[in-house]
């Protein structure tokens, strides 16, 4: 079968940073080598891995080996985290959204409609503005991350 080494390289080296022990800054850490030994063997040969063959169950990984690691880990294997940027909100929309109870707030950010989605979705507020004399609040659908907005009423 062939098969890119290089990318089964990245994975394996990647695969030892989740089982990564002994960690000492700047001298690397070690790793417990139950993975093929050929891949082992071009990693050492990479500079990243001490010598694989032995009798012990762990391999030294070298400093670099070890920083590349983890970056390849988090690369390949951790969840995406998207940024939450802070609402921009006008002075007077902060205000009129800051006398609405905390729990009516939660309630209105996760019950609006998405016209892309025909359904009521939860929406991640981007802004908020007096228009009319109305709070509206816009922002993207939790789901398909198209654009939907709430309008608040004043209050009587």
């Amino acid at each position: 079968m062939k098969y890119d080494e290089d990318k089964v390289d990245d994975c394996t080296l990647a695969l030892l940073y989740l089982v990564a022990h002994g960690r000492e800054e700047g001298y690397g850490a070690r790793a417990w080598k139950g993975f093929d030994w050929d891949t082992l063997n071009r990693l050492h040969n990479k500079g990243y891995l001490s010598n694989p063959v032995g009798k012990t169950k762990s391999v030294a990984m070298t400093e670099q080996g070890f920083l590349q690691a983890k970056s390849l880990f988090e690369k390949h294997f951790m969840n995406k985290t998207d940024t939450i940027a802070f609402p921009n909100f006008t002075a007077p929309a902060k205000k009129r959204w800051n006398q609405i109870p905390e729990g009516t707030r939660k309630d209105i950010l996760d019950n609006v409609w998405c016209p892309h989605c025909r359904t009521g979705i939860s929406m991640r507020l981007r802004e908020g503005v007096i228009e009319e004399r109305c709070l509206v609040l816009r922002g993207t659908c939790n789901l398909c991350k198209g654009e939907v907005a709430r309008v608040i009423e004043p209050p009587e």
